[in-house]
């Protein structure tokens, strides 16, 4: 039973994460865990977490910052300072053991405005710990994926809602309208080199066409003048338009 709650808890994380992607929110992982025992022999629950950039972490306090899920008490927020190895800040959304993931989204929002005054610092406790395993199974549920299964494993599914949420933030950046002003941004040539080169590894281990024609633009205008690479752009964004959505 214990892997299968690590799995259902890793496809409600997906679920969240989901969402999270959808608005644009830098999630970088999931992962997730069934009852256990610690090296101390403390018994730990059901878990489940969400983690975020390093870059979102630096906004957050410069430490170890992402979302937690508890069978006991739910979602939580936590935060760090750099120097310091343990949570200096931890905020719980107060919405229920399993809230919508659209709810999560919400809080998560209301962190980045208010780290103070969203949700609450008070751990809420929803459920005993180690009791009652085939509800929590039950209610877990109706986050598995819809049959037939396409991404048994949780970590399968997030990796390729992962990818297409970055694609669509590509294609929506690539194809934005006419009157997208150019951006006159100097760049190190060594700086545009090694952006190509990041590239080029993503269209290796991912291949996408949408890398390829980024890759292919910037190498276009590398050098152009404003005029001359305004008309570019122009030429680009017109291309783009004629591709499908992916």
């Amino acid at each position: 039973m214990s892997a299968e709650l690590s799995r259902r808890a890793g496809h409600y994380a997906a679920a969240v994460a989901e969402r999270l992607l959808d608005a644009d929110l830098p999630v970088t992982g999931i992962q997730s865990c069934g009852p256990w025992r610690d090296t101390d022999g403390k018994y730990l629950d059901v878990e489940a977490a969400i983690s975020f950039t390093q870059a979102f972490q630096n906004q957050h306090g410069g430490g170890d910052c992402g979302l937690h899920w508890a069978a006991t008490s739910g979602w939580c927020l936590y935060t760090a300072d750099k120097e310091d190895r343990y949570l200096s800040g931890v905020r719980w959304p107060g919405s229920g053991l399993l809230p919508e993931p659209r709810l999560v989204t919400a809080f998560v929002d209301a962190f980045r405005l208010d780290p103070a005054g969203a949700g609450t610092s008070e751990q809420p406790s929803y459920r005993q710990e180690g009791q009652d395993f085939p509800t929590l199974l039950d209610s877990l549920a109706p986050y598995l994926p819809a049959q037939p299964y396409l991404f048994e494993e949780p970590q399968i599914r997030f990796a390729e809602l992962h990818r297409r949420a970055y694609e669509k933030r590509v294609h929506r950046a690539l194809v934005s309208g006419a009157s997208d002003s150019l951006t006159h941004l100097y760049l190190r040539q060594g700086e545009l080199t090694a952006l190509l080169h990041l590239l080029e590894y993503a269209e290796s281990t991912h291949p996408t066409a949408l890398n390829t024609l980024l890759a292919a633009d910037l190498s276009a205008r590398a050098g152009q003048p404003p005029e001359a690479a305004e008309t570019h752009k122009g030429a680009l964004q017109e291309a783009n338009h004629r591709r499908p959505t992916p």
